[in-house]
């Protein structure tokens, strides 16, 4: 990893960044192939790749018949082990940190669930995070030299914790860059750059649980709007005469009519038959297994909870596709792991747009569990692939 300077000019960052984009999704390719997909000239490719193979960046891997004689293609690819990220997500009831590659692997992860009946202030929470943190770097051998930063996710409004005041401490005592950002968009980021599934540039991701958000993504860029809050589906007003009450203020929202924690409630009004259906309360965790065969069974007190909360949801997602015109939504959440839950959504999805409009619907390969995994694919974006592996320094946004 080098340093930046005053001499590295933005179209350097650039090609390098591309490069490093290009051996992201493509493992095993060479200099020629490079070349073709940047349309630069083999020693312009050359030169690059030279520099950022002295480095220790990019390591050869071997070689490739090329069907003439005495010619073989060398095949390169980024050195995963080069460095490294945190990535934490954090809530008010959990958070998650772990560590991962440059090619977004985990290496090694904590979770902790805070407890209920204590309150955490920022002081305390940094020093936990801070602590985490060096020993999972500790455990897995990693010098903290070898970090390039940390990613962090945050969920909702967080109104009892300062994000920004915890992002410059974490910075200052741990003395590594900080990026943070919504957890929605931190896990869309992930889709783009590291699902092994992702071609289009024009979708929708969609994260279900406990609570919901959208993000819009356009030409392989996330649509932040005016205030950063374009895509807060949410946050939609999908039933007025509904006697709910959200965090943003209005009534009758779609996450305040849809979220787990009012099925949980609703779980807990059937009383003791049903109560094995939730597996943590302050998680927001319900056994979506046995709701899936509860609903196959027709079971109608599940049915009741359920059907009505995926009708609103449906109408949303059909809307979002009418507005927004994706290739396809992706859907990222542990409800949807179930066969019969999804297929009842994207039934309903289709019902409302009617015969000329197609929807595609598909889950996020990305593992519902492990929702760090998005703070860690910000800062890999942020701090390694947009600055072509040139390090820089001080707390991002």
């Amino acid at each position: 990893m080098s340093k930046k300077g005053l001499n590295q000019s933005d179209v350097k960052v650039k090609n390098r960044s591309k490069v490093l984009r290009i051996l992201r999704s493509q493992r095993d390719i060479c200099r020629k192939d490079i070349s073709d997909q940047m349309e630069l000239t083999k020693a312009a490719i050359s030169s690059i790749i030279s520099e950022m193979m002295d480095e220790k960046i990019i390591v050869e891997t071997g070689s490739q018949e090329t069907g003439v004689v005495g010619r073989k293609k060398i095949l390169l690819e980024l050195n995963k082990n080069l460095g490294y990220v945190l990535g934490l997500s954090i809530s008010e009831t959990y958070m998650t940190l772990l560590i991962t590659n440059v090619l977004g692997e985990t290496v090694d992860i904590y979770f902790h669930e805070f407890d209920e009946s204590y309150t955490y202030d920022n002081a305390e929470l940094i020093d936990f995070i801070i602590e985490k943190s060096l020993y999972l770097l500790w455990n897995n051998g990693i010098e903290k030299k070898a970090v390039f930063g940390m990613g962090i996710g945050y969920i909702g409004e967080m109104e009892n914790l300062d994000i920004a005041y915890i992002k410059a401490q974490i910075s200052k005592k741990l003395k590594m860059t900080v990026v943070s950002d919504n957890n929605v968009k931190t896990l869309a980021m992930w889709q783009m750059d590291f699902s092994l599934r992702e071609t289009s540039e024009n979708f929708l991701f969609v994260k279900y649980g406990p609570g919901l958000g959208m993000v819009i993504v356009q030409n392989g860029k996330i649509i932040e709007g005016a205030n950063h809050k374009a895509g807060e589906i949410g946050h939609t007003v999908v039933d007025i005469d509904a006697n709910t009450s959200c965090r943003c203020g209005r009534k009758g929202c779609l996450e305040s009519l849809i979220s787990e924690k009012g099925i949980i409630k609703d779980i807990e009004k059937l009383g003791a038959a049903y109560s094995h259906l939730i597996i943590n309360k302050n998680l927001s965790i319900i056994d979506y297994k046995i709701v899936n065969e509860l609903l196959e069974k027709k079971n109608e007190p599940i049915t009741s909870i359920f059907e009505k909360r995926y009708d609103y949801f449906a109408k949303s997602l059909a809307n979002s596709i009418i507005l927004f015109n994706p290739e396809y939504i992706c859907i990222y959440g542990s409800i949807f792991s179930q066969p019969k839950i999804f297929e009842m959504i994207k039934k309903r999805v289709g019902e409302y747009l009617g015969v000329n409009t197609k929807a595609v619907i598909k889950l996020s390969d990305l593992d519902p569990n492990n929702s760090a995994i998005g703070p860690a694919a910000l800062a890999l974006r942020k701090l390694f692939y947009d600055t072509g592996g040139i390090e820089s320094d001080g707390i991002e946004g």
